[in-house]
């Protein structure tokens, strides 16, 4: 599996943009493709994204506290230290704006399993 044929048309900005803010946070980040879906990894992965349609996506994110958004499909608490974030992306300027709220950062500490600036609650 690759980029290419997981994420035709549409989505290869997506996922380009995904990519490139991820791989831009620490060199040792990993690029693993499935079947169905890219991660992206370091001690352990806190990045998926998977193709819903030819036109949607979805984006998953790791992190070690809850964030309560507009643009956030689904939050699920795994764990005390782990809460998976799910969107809906459709267009490289969603996946921007999320960057711009820092979640990649926060993820790929969660995803080095750095404690968090501030203790969880």
């Amino acid at each position: 599996m690759n980029a290419q044929s997981l994420f035709p048309g549409p989505l290869e900005p997506v996922y380009d943009a995904v990519r490139a803010h991820v791989l831009a946070l620490d060199h040792g980040v990993i690029e693993e493709f499935k079947k169905t879906q890219v991660s992206f990894g370091l001690a352990r992965k806190f990045v998926w994204l998977t193709p819903l349609t030819k036109t949607k996506a979805l984006l998953v994110i790791d992190m070690w506290r809850r964030h309560d958004d507009p643009m956030l499909r689904n939050v699920i608490q795994y764990r005390p230290d782990k809460f998976t974030h799910q969107i809906q992306v459709r267009m490289a300027a969603e996946v921007d704006e999320i960057s711009s709220l820092g979640w990649f950062k926060e993820a790929a500490a969660w995803g080095r399993n750095e404690p968090p600036d501030e203790p969880v609650p």
